[in-house]
């Protein structure tokens, strides 16, 4: 869980080509197609808040959550920068806790794959659950068996002027877990500063999802191809899941 350590440094290039205001325009699109209403919301495993800040930017009360603490730190430092206020705090997504209940968490970026343990999902979830209001609402994504299966296992590289990556994947389709074997080299200042690190991440199937929803006291409203209103399906790369908070508490 704490893989982040070398990559963190490098993350937000790397993440460069992503829209992530386009995901949280999918997150209201997913909110408006079930007529939830959310006007605070805690975004977990949130990195350097790349879908973070956009919520806060928004008008709702943020808070960011991640096991990371460089993560944390960037993340942080760039809500300074362009002075949102934020509730940043590392915790593991497993059990945290915030200063108030929200009506709206969210997990994105494939965050829930990095655990490799179903057991890991069910705390995650109940953790969840203690943290959402009444009736409040669960928006997560999970990468597919089908993308993580299609590992090349092949050593494949990037070099640039301030930026070297080495990896190699890997694929167990015994455990359905996919691994990535990452050495990275970054300029700072006058030096070179190298990492070595090695990630994990879980395919569940949309049944074993809902059986871990079910479980801890969520209702599945829907599970939906990637930025699409159509229903996931057998070649959906990765699923957006979209619960709420059943009973009274």
């Amino acid at each position: 869980m704490n893989q982040y350590s070398g990559l963190s440094s490098i993350y937000d290039y790397l993440v460069s080509g992503v829209d992530f205001e386009g995901w949280i325009d999918y997150a209201e699109l997913l909110l408006k197609h079930f007529g939830l209403h959310a006007g605070s919301v805690a975004d977990i495993a949130c990195g350097t808040g790349k879908t973070t800040i956009p919520f806060a930017k928004r008008g709702y009360k943020t808070f960011g959550v991640d096991i990371s603490e460089d993560m944390v730190a960037l993340a942080s430092n760039q809500a300074a920068v362009e002075n949102i206020d934020i509730n940043f705090s590392k915790q593991d997504m497993r059990h945290f806790f915030l200063p108030e209940k929200v009506d709206l968490v969210t997990c994105f970026h494939d965050g829930l794959n990095y655990l490799t343990d179903i057991k890991d999902i069910v705390k995650t979830f109940k953790s969840v659950n203690k943290n959402l209001n009444k009736k409040g609402s669960f928006i997560f994504d999970l990468n597919t068996v089908i993308w993580l299966s299609d590992a090349d296992e092949s050593v494949h590289f990037v070099d640039e002027n301030d930026i070297t990556l080495i990896w190699q994947t890997s694929y167990n389709k015994k455990t359905n877990i996919w691994s990535i074997n990452l050495t990275g080299f970054f300029k700072e200042g006058d030096h070179y500063h190298k990492f070595h690190e090695i990630h994990h991440e879980k395919a569940y199937s949309q049944e074993e999802i809902k059986l871990c929803l079910d479980k801890t006291g969520f209702t599945l409203l829907g599970s939906f191809d990637a930025f699409k209103l159509a229903p996931a399906h057998e070649k959906s790369i990765r699923i957006f899941y979209v619960a709420r908070k059943s009973g009274n508490d």
